[in-house]
């Protein structure tokens, strides 16, 4: 008997060059970006204005609409992803994670703090965006959001720098570096005082200092 094809996109990729579609700016697909370069995984960074967005949604072939009507969207040979969540792990597991081979215990603390890094985001974006009254409402309640997060992933790391690898970052160290530095949306940006976690600036000081990480940060524009 015949198996059915799945309507989704196979999991192996045919190895072309990697796209990465999303606005002009950080958000929800720069820990992507940073995981790529950090593996140096070399690929095409494909931004779009934010102004383009309403045409590409009421445009029924837009590449968004076959991806939950959002972007950021991976697209690698046969390899098509959405969900940014699921894009950073794919991204770590075709470049950083080939070298450090991490085990079960090690990916799921990198998801760990892939989940804090979302709930940063989260916390952040509702002083971004909405009514005037809404994103003060989002910013005075943000130091304490912030604050229970932060003690948590504080909690997670050893003495490091790195979260478990001595070579370089792993994915949940590039989440951290990430939702601290990041200009939109960014702890520091944000005016969220991070004094109290030295393990976390630690982190994002050794972060900073990868070779591939700052080469990335230098040029990409914001």
């Amino acid at each position: 008997k015949s198996v059915p094809k799945s309507p989704l996109p196979s999991c192996q990729s045919t190895m072309s060059k990697l796209e990465l579609i999303y606005f002009d700016g950080p958000g929800r697909a720069e820990l992507c970006r940073l995981a790529l370069s950090a593996g140096g995984i070399e690929f095409t960074d494909t931004r779009h204005a934010m102004a383009d967005w309403p045409k590409m949604l009421a445009d029924p072939d837009a590449l968004p609409h076959k991806f939950f009507g959002q972007m950021p969207i991976i697209l690698h040979g046969d390899v098509k992803l959405a969900q940014s969540v699921a894009l950073s792990n794919y991204a770590a597991d075709i470049g950083i994670n080939t070298k450090s081979n991490p085990t079960a215990a090690q990916r799921g603390l990198d998801n760990m703090l892939l989940g804090a890094h979302s709930d940063l985001q989260g916390a952040m974006y509702k002083c971004l965006f909405g009514s005037d009254d809404s994103k003060a409402a989002g910013k005075e309640a943000l130091p304490a959001a912030a604050a229970k997060i932060l003690k948590g992933i504080e909690g997670a790391y050893g003495e490091g720098p790195f979260l478990y690898r001595t070579d370089g970052p792993s994915l949940g160290d590039l989440a951290i570096f990430d939702a601290v530095t990041s200009p939109f949306p960014g702890l520091k940006a944000c005016g969220v005082d991070l004094e109290a976690y030295p393990k976390i600036n630690k982190a994002v000081a050794a972060v900073a200092d990868d070779a591939n990480v700052k080469a990335y940060c230098q040029k990409r524009g914001f």
